[in-house]
């Protein structure tokens, strides 16, 4: 068109293909996302989805399960309260009874207390689980164990049942024989320690927060309260925590789920962005886009920062990588420039795009 000969217009062809070769357009995005990993990597965060960094940034609301997650999930047995006629031995032997088939962090300390008085198990009959509770026949009589809701009829059948009130993180389960109660298991879970400090970073960063517990309503928002969280809603099963997380979304929040096991599995897969505090729970962590392997919570507020670094990198990368096509283009159609300096130039603006990628992992 500029009168230019075949072999000269074909050379400034060739340069100006060169030249614009996508190739720092490539890795803009996949280097910032590998650093990222790494820099996840380091602080003890197991990055499984590469679009978590993405995510996190468009995350709004956090919504955190309590057990596990903002404490610390190990239950101990503080007091066994007898009510009625049956022994010590004879209650840690029937709970320990009901409950050896569960993996409950609750079942698990019966069971290590049980075998710590020496309590012999007994044979059971008709055993039934249910979403709070079991229950079974032994020596004709039912019994039951669970939460206040499971043995509500024999709770209010019972008058003054002597009621720990001293410290909110209690959680109660009660044991019943012949439609009686006959004990009060008092279990205390601890809050972590940088709790607090992790709820109120992602408080002044403008989070909306939640905590969601399957334990009774009045324990969960004893928590809440502690760790300094407005909204908390207890008594919730692992259906109705997804439900929530899906009325969030409906309000137009982009929602982060906190959780660490089975029960948290479903909320997990709700969720814009799940992440798993890890426990030992493979559905949790297999459902999850990453994965708190302390478990610590100022792990989440890590990431949130990480997230945020990554995504400042990735639009550096890429305005490197249109500011070399704008400026260089056009000087390869003038002919000014020949296909081998333009693969140097090329070479040289990939060059560019890694090592500002890894001035991010030398920062960090």
């Amino acid at each position: 068109l500029f009168g230019l000969t075949a072999e000269e217009s074909l050379i400034r062809a060739v340069t100006v293909t060169v030249i614009s070769c996508p190739c720092t357009l490539g890795i803009a995005i996949p280097m910032a996302r590998v650093a990222g990993i790494s820099l996840a990597g380091r602080k003890g965060i197991l990055v499984r989805d590469f679009t978590s960094f993405e995510q996190a940034d468009k995350v709004n609301s956090f919504v955190l399960d309590k057990t596990g997650t903002v404490t610390k999930g190990q239950w101990s047995l503080l007091e066994v309260i007898p009510v009625g006629s049956l022994s010590m031995n004879e209650i840690l032997a029937m709970a320990a009874s009901l409950e050896k088939e569960s993996e409950h962090v609750v079942a698990a300390e019966i069971m290590r207390e049980a075998a710590k008085q020496r309590a012999e198990l007994v044979t059971l009959e008709e055993v039934e689980v249910f979403e709070h509770g079991i229950s079974a026949v032994w020596n004709g009589e039912r019994v039951k164990i669970g939460s206040r809701g499971f043995l509500a009829a024999e709770i209010a059948a019972s008058s003054e049942l002597p009621l720990p009130q001293d410290k909110p993180q209690h959680s109660l389960v009660y044991l019943s024989f012949a439609d009686q109660i006959s004990a009060i298991l008092v279990f205390g879970d601890e809050i972590k320690s940088t709790s607090p400090q992790a709820v109120e970073s992602l408080r002044q960063a403008g989070f909306q927060l939640s905590l969601i517990s399957g334990d009774d309503d009045s324990t969960t928002k004893s928590i809440a309260g502690e760790v300094g969280i407005d909204k908390a809603l207890g008594g919730k099963l692992p259906q109705e925590k997804a439900t929530y997380i899906s009325a969030l979304q409906e309000q137009g929040l982009q929602v982060a789920m906190v959780g660490d096991g089975i029960n948290d599995a479903p909320a997990l897969v709700q969720a814009d962005l799940a992440i798993a505090v890890y426990s030992g729970s493979n559905l949790g962590k297999e459902a999850a886009d990453l994965t708190l392997m302390r478990g610590d919570p100022l792990q989440i507020c890590d990431f949130i920062e990480l997230s945020r670094k990554i995504k400042s990198k990735v639009h550096q990368n890429l305005g490197c990588s249109f500011i070399y096509n704008l400026v260089s283009i056009p000087i390869a159609m003038s002919g000014l420039l020949t296909p081998l300096i333009a693969v140097s130039a090329m070479l040289l603006s990939s060059l560019s795009v890694i090592g500002n990628t890894l001035l991010l992992l030398r920062s960090n």
